[in-house]
């Protein structure tokens, strides 16, 4: 007898729905949902009083075949999650709290946030694949893989939520882990992928259990001698500042952005800026940038899961002299010109649809340039008929 939701079902009506599950008619614990997740492959779990519940599987939500939970059932749920007077503290004075959450079986972890909907209560929850990934099953450009062998410098990864950086990062810094001897720290907020020590030595600071912000574990960690850094994400001007003053005495730091592609990305990092120091960090992120990367997820052909589609954008001496200039706009033009391994998303798109990776709908609905994609796509078609 299974213990999770009955069902899932389609929010698409062109989606197939995943087949039933029996259960038993009873009142379903946070944890029947959180098996659910892991049962039914899903990302994220949406549990909200008087609402249905739901759970997002390969980018899409799915509603589950069962009664929505009260408000004293949400209250139950949250008091499993909260732990700590101090998060209560937080939820009551802000409205909403982020945690980690591990099951008790230690199956699955979950990056959680609690909030507040019509004055009930919402909580939205994250599954975190603990294991390590490679390279070989992320189907990832081999460039990505390229920038593990770094000494020096600032990579960034950036994307929309749920596109895959976390990913991305973990499976570079699980790469110098296994291949050379470093001293690695990460500020993570929470931490998703659990890396031991192999050839190199790790710590991983959790913000609000490690450390009690962000910004007092970037200070901490410059005095921890670190050799590779990882910043979860460069959210203000005190986390750029801080990565900029660790690539530029030596460091190789990784960190994300939210961004929807590389020239933004840079744009966005520029509007970071410490307006006392504007010139000087212009010339560090110049001197300094590696590459970023962009990503979005794209629904393969087949059905089974998503395959990440990258833009990339390495540090070519046209780039840095753009950055160094302050011609930010003209970023761009030198993300689709292939040198050094630099890609557009639409040059991507145009290769996994060659590979018949994704379908032509796919590669539409994640294009930068439809018009120009799809005259690539039609160049593919004429030339082989498999395609057409």
């Amino acid at each position: 007898m299974s213990d999770v939701p009955a069902q899932v079902v389609s929010n698409d009506e062109s989606d197939v729905v995943v087949p039933e599950v029996t259960v038993e008619e009873r009142k379903l614990s946070l944890h029947d949902f959180l098996k659910a997740v892991v049962k039914f492959q899903g990302s994220d779990l949406h549990l909200q009083a008087d609402s249905v519940p739901m759970i997002r599987v390969d980018g899409k939500p799915r509603f589950l075949d069962c009664p929505p939970p009260s408000n004293e059932v949400m209250h139950e749920y949250v008091s499993t999650l909260i732990r700590e007077q101090e998060h209560w503290n937080i939820l009551k004075e802000r409205g909403a709290v982020d945690l980690s959450y591990a099951m008790p079986d230690k199956t699955a972890r979950f990056r959680v946030n609690i909030f507040h909907s019509r004055q009930k209560y919402a909580i939205v929850m994250r599954r975190i694949i603990t294991k390590i990934p490679n390279f070989d099953e992320l189907n990832l450009p081999p460039q990505i893989e390229g920038l593990a062998d770094h000494h020096r410098g600032l990579v960034v990864v950036s994307g929309t939520t749920g596109s895959g950086k976390s990913t991305t990062l973990a499976a570079i810094i699980g790469k110098i882990n296994r291949t050379r001897s470093e001293r690695i720290i990460t500020i993570e907020d929470p931490i998703e992928y659990q890396h031991e020590n192999l050839k190199s030595m790790v710590s991983q600071v959790e913000v609000g259990t490690d450390t009690e912000s962000y910004e007092y574990g970037l200070r901490a960690m410059m005095r921890q001698d670190p050799d590779v850094i990882l910043i979860g994400e460069i959210r203000d001007s005190f986390s750029l500042t801080t990565a900029l003053r660790a690539a530029d005495t030596g460091h190789l730091v990784y960190s994300t952005v939210h961004a929807t592609n590389a020239s933004m990305t840079v744009e966005r990092l520029v509007s970071l800026f410490d307006p006392s120091q504007k010139e000087l960090q212009q010339t560090q992120l110049a001197q300094n940038l590696v590459a970023v990367c962009c990503q979005r997820l794209a629904r393969r052909r087949d059905g089974k899961g998503r395959v990440p589609v990258v833009e990339i954008m390495m540090a070519t001496p046209l780039v840095k002299k753009y950055m160094l200039e302050g011609e930010f706009d003209k970023l761009k033009g030198c993300v689709g010109n292939r040198e050094a391994g630099s890609q557009s998303f639409d040059q991507h798109l145009t290769e996994l649809f060659q590979k018949q990776i994704i379908d032509v709908a796919e590669a539409k609905r994640l294009a930068s340039n439809v018009d120009a994609l799809n005259l690539a796509l039609r160049g593919i078609t004429n030339s082989d008929s498999r395609l057409r």
